[in-house]
């Protein structure tokens, strides 16, 4: 009789039912396996760490200054993962064969893990990092010493705590302060509008916005400025720029476009600049450059900020 059933009767000692009792296990064991997977695959896509991860996923992260002298960058991937660069110029470390300074570098990768909220605003997370490989550690170049060193700011990283935009400043640790720029942004605020790293490990603080970003409002400049009537870099305005930045080591600005100015005790001038750190490979990324220039015509650095070209390009947002 012919059993159409997807069941099998085996009857031991049977060598065709022995064969078909091994087929049977060997399935079992690789449904098993697909099945762990899967639940592994799901409890990712499901975890509270991957939310975060989602969030952070593109965002590029500084530790500097403010002024361009020194800083640590890092880009975060959709998995916590990321790549960063660190550069820091001493114009003042010169010796034979190198007059123009020492700049002091590294690239890195690593690897945030293990994510937890602590509240509605901050998360607890751990952080790997790691030097890439085939850097030198010391050569000299165009007259300049450069050097392979730790990122500044993730020498003694183990941990680290992030806070999301809208976090009240009252809620931020008091170490992060000096390296948050609202003084800068906004002296009243009560919430940050950005993305923050605080590892405290090292007392250092990472914030993901420029710093004369106007988020409530999108536009490029605020508080009195006026948009200039031609973008065009001039040849005057270029000398003023090259003067205010020529001690500035371990970042080339280029100017591409002047933005706008704001009458003060003297004039406050917004360059759009193109900047890349001076090591190999580097990529190259946007700022706005504001400087100073008083009643006397001397020029000087105001700040440097970062330009994120996404926030103002917004044809296609949902």
């Amino acid at each position: 009789m012919k059993i159409n059933s997807p069941f099998v009767v085996i009857v031991h000692g049977s060598e065709p039912c022995r064969k078909k009792d091994q087929r049977m296990k060997k399935f079992a064991v690789m449904f098993m396996a697909a099945l762990i997977m899967i639940t592994a695959v799901s409890a990712f896509a499901e975890s509270p760490a991957n939310d975060l991860f989602k969030q952070l996923n593109g965002q590029v992260l500084r530790f500097s200054s403010g002024v361009g002298a020194w800083g640590t960058e890092i880009i975060i991937g959709e998995n916590g993962e990321f790549t960063g660069s660190f550069h820091d110029g001493e114009m003042g470390e010169t010796g034979d064969g190198y007059p123009n300074g020492t700049i002091y570098g590294c690239t890195f990768h690593g690897q945030i893990s293990d994510a937890e909220p602590v509240d509605e605003f901050a998360w607890k997370a751990k952080i790997v990092v790691t030097a890439d490989e085939g850097q030198v550690p010391e050569a000299i170049e165009d007259g300049i010493r450069f050097i392979t060193s730790a990122p500044y700011g993730l020498q003694n990283a183990n941990s680290i705590t992030v806070f999301l935009p809208g976090t009240p400043v009252e809620h931020l640790p008091e170490g992060f302060i000096p390296w948050s720029h609202l003084n800068e942004i906004d002296p009243d605020a009560e919430v940050i509008p950005y993305f923050a790293i605080w590892n405290e490990d090292d007392e250092a603080g990472f914030i993901s916005d420029p710093v004369y970003k106007t988020l409530e409002t999108g536009s490029l400049l605020a508080g009195g400025w006026t948009p200039a009537a031609d973008p065009s870099v001039t040849e005057e305005l270029r000398a003023k720029f090259e003067k205010a930045t020529e001690a500035l080591l371990g970042v080339n600005y280029t100017p591409v476009a002047y933005l706008g100015s704001q009458v003060v005790a003297g004039i406050n001038h917004a360059i759009l600049c193109q900047a890349a750190a001076v090591y190999p490979d580097a990529q190259p990324y946007f700022v706005i450059v504001y400087l100073y220039e008083d009643l006397a015509e001397n020029v000087s650095i105001l700040n440097i900020a970062d330009f994120d070209f996404g926030s103002f390009c917004t044809y296609g947002a949902e």
